[in-house]
């Protein structure tokens, strides 16, 4: 299982635009994987009939038969110091679906919804005024964020002004804006508390405990036990409450 990265996405600006990119990310379409090697599955019809954001309606592969192969691997042994150089480099011109994905999307993995979709966590929220319009989009995708589709999405709307906040599932996030295809601003943090929204340069951890509790608020509650944690962060003592007679 990959680690997910929450992602909210608003695009504001003339109505005009944000009804034309909503129509043009909703754009029904029909995929057709094929798995080789290890995981051959066979070739898998979908059916995206209402697919919400796609970043296949944003950038779409025009080598099909090529983007349904795995991806291409080094020729080289695995213990050559080399290998991993040879294998950035083929990923580069390679088009199968992997590397394809990576280059142009940012993350492996397209987040729109498939007609069997039972739950999905992509979903669109809308606001209008008489000339301006604002679309929030969920998504999760895989590992990063889907800086590259954003780009390209904004060069195709440069009247539009796009801001994503994301997060990571161990804690790390940020949040960016996007106009006429370039990151205006870009501020970031590698850890940030559930609890009282902290944000740090640096998760916090106790190799004794092995907690990465909150030094401000004390979000993540360690071992009792743990002497050097509780020193360490400064914690209040507890306070014992107990019910009146």
């Amino acid at each position: 299982m990959p680690n997910w990265v929450y992602n909210g996405l608003t695009a504001q600006g003339p109505k005009e635009s944000v009804n034309k990119m909503k129509d043009q990310l909703n754009t029904p379409f029909v995929d057709y994987i094929e798995a080789t090697g290890d995981l051959a599955y066979g070739i898998k019809q979908t059916k995206y009939s209402n697919p919400i954001f796609s970043f296949r309606n944003i950038i779409a592969p025009t080598d099909l038969e090529a983007y349904k192969q795995q991806p291409v691997r080094s020729d080289k042994d695995i213990s050559d110091p080399t290998w991993w150089a040879d294998l950035q480099e083929k990923s580069k011109t390679d088009n199968s679906w992997y590397n394809w994905n990576i280059r142009n999307w940012g993350v492996k993995w397209d987040v729109a919804v498939p007609n069997d979709s039972l739950d999905s966590d992509t979903y669109m929220e809308e606001t209008e005024d008489e000339w301006t319009a604002s679309v929030y989009y969920n998504f999760n995708t895989a590992w990063g964020i889907p800086e590259q589709a954003l780009t390209t999405l904004s060069s195709q709307y440069p009247d539009l002004l796009f801001t994503l906040s994301y997060e990571e599932e161990t804690g790390w996030g940020g949040e960016m804006e996007i106009l006429r295809g370039t990151i205006i601003s870009h501020s970031d943090y590698n850890w940030k508390c559930r609890e009282c929204d902290v944000t740090l340069d640096e998760q916090p951890y106790c190799e004794e405990c092995e907690y990465d509790m909150c030094p401000s608020c004390g979000y993540g509650e360690p071992s009792e036990t743990c002497q050097s944690h509780m020193v360490e962060s400064e914690l209040p003592p507890k306070v014992q409450v107990t019910e009146n007679a």
